[in-house]
Order: C-alpha cells, then sequence, then structure tokens
C-alpha cells in the first residue's frame, strides 16, 4: 500500500487581520524583486566613475587615412559615443554590461569602458602621453575575457598595478576596449604614461596573475605600444 502524507484539516479558524495580510503578502518576484532590494540595500561605490563608449568601424580609404587634416581628425574624434549614464557602482555597471550584445559587433566595431572625463581616442589630454597593452583574443573566449578585464578594471586592481606618488606626473588606468578584427579580437588596456616601464611590467603581470587558467594570453599574442607611436597619431598642439 502506497505511503500517504499525512493531511492536516482545519475549521472555524477566525480570519486574518488587515495587519497579518500585510505581514505575509507574497515577496515581489522577478525584476520588482531585484528593485526593492538595490533600494533597501546600499551598493558600494567605485573608486573611480566610469563610461561605456561604443565605436563604429570604418574601412579606411585613401580620404580618411590622414588624420592630421582638420577634417580627418573631426571625423575620428567623432566617432566614439558614449552609451549609457556614468557608472558608479557594480550594480550600474551591470545594467550597461549586460545590455551591450558584443557578439553582434561588425568588423572594427568597438566597445570602450573609460574612467568618466576621458574620451577613448590617443589624442585625448589624458591619454596623450600613454599607450596600451594589446592582446589578440579567440573571437570564442573573447567575451569572457573581456568580462574580467572589466572586472578588474573597475574593481581598482589595474590601477593598483601601475598608480605612482609622483608630483609631476602620476600613472593611470585610463580604460580598456574590445575591438573587432578579421579572425579575432583584440583587448587593449590603455594606462596614462607609456614612461612607466616599472607599471607596464607589473600591469601585464597583473593581468597574467588575474585572469582565469584557459583565458591567459599567450606569448606572442600581445604586446605594448605607445600612442605617439601610431602612424595615425595627432600630436596635440601645445
Amino acid at each position: 500500500m502506497a505511503n500517504r502524507l499525512p493531511v492536516i484539516t482545519t475549521s472555524d479558524l477566525p480570519s486574518a487581520s488587515p495587519s497579518e495580510t500585510q505581514n505575509t503578502a507574497s515577496p515581489a518576484r522577478g525584476a520588482a524583486m531585484l528593485s526593492s532590494i538595490f533600494k533597501s540595500v546600499r551598493v558600494p561605490e567605485f573608486r573611480f566613475k566610469w563610461q561605456f563608449w561604443a565605436e563604429k568601424g570604418q574601412q579606411q580609404s585613401s580620404g580618411s587615412k590622414d588624420r592630421s587634416a582638420t577634417s580627418g581628425a573631426e571625423e575620428y574624434a567623432s566617432r566614439p559615443k558614449p552609451l549609457g549614464e556614468v557608472i558608479i557602482s557594480v550594480k550600474e555597471f551591470y545594467q550597461h554590461f549586460n545590455n551591450i550584445p558584443t557578439d553582434q559587433l561588425k568588423l572594427r566595431d568597438s566597445i570602450h569602458l573609460f574612467h568618466h572625463g576621458v574620451k577613448p581616442l590617443w589624442e585625448d589630454p589624458r591619454n596623450a602621453r600613454g599607450g596600451a597593452w594589446y592582446f589578440r583574443v579567440n573571437k570564442e573566449i573573447a567575451p569572457q575575457l573581456w568580462h574580467e578585464i572589466c572586472l578588474l578594471a573597475v574593481g581598482d586592481v589595474l590601477q593598483g598595478a601601475v598608480e605612482t606618488k609622483r608630483e609631476s606626473f602620476n600613472d593611470d588606468i585610463c580604460g580598456i576596449t574590445y575591438s573587432v578584427r578579421w579572425n579575432a579580437v583584440q583587448i587593449a588596456v590603455w594606462n596614462r604614461d607609456a614612461d612607466n616601464e616599472g607599471g607596464r611590467n607589473a600591469l601585464l603581470q597583473t593581468i597574467m596573475d588575474k585572469l582565469s587558467d584557459d583565458l591567459k594570453p599567450k606569448n606572442g599574442s600581445y604586446y605594448y605600444k605607445a600612442h605617439k607611436d601610431h602612424q595615425g597619431f595627432v600630436k596635440p598642439s601645445e
């Protein structure tokens, strides 16, 4: 004979009072529940404010190669477009990150995550004396590596590697970039001072140490380059 669960029967119980009904109501679910949690729990703010940018790739033509020309420089500077609002917490980071379809980016399209107030251009005043580590990444693992690099950036891990305390010129992490190339993705980590050799080396070592083992860049797939050494760099006017 199959076992049966015991059954509890009740009768003549008093109705719940209005206060009891309110206290035992089912909690909000889904988006409403998350909204309620975020309103009641203080989300720690990041040390730095951040902002995502989108940049539509363009095939170079004979008329667009010369960025030193006024029209070329203006066109190039207008390509990056800010995405959403300024990011100050992990909640806001994921509200943006989870809605950026990196898998739908076309050839030469880019997504940037930069300190607020810094535009993802070599010639921006906060970038002009800097450079970047460039990593060539297989498209299959690029989204996960990008995710981890983003967290290392907003979590101040990358900043700690390059930060200096000099009076004249301090190094910083400026931002990071995800760019689609022909058969790979290029992820770049920008710092403010290309001459900070110790900081550059520490930055690379930090990236190697902190990334998941299956995402660590292999020898020959990465290099460092100062922005001023790029052929298209336009030296800012003094």
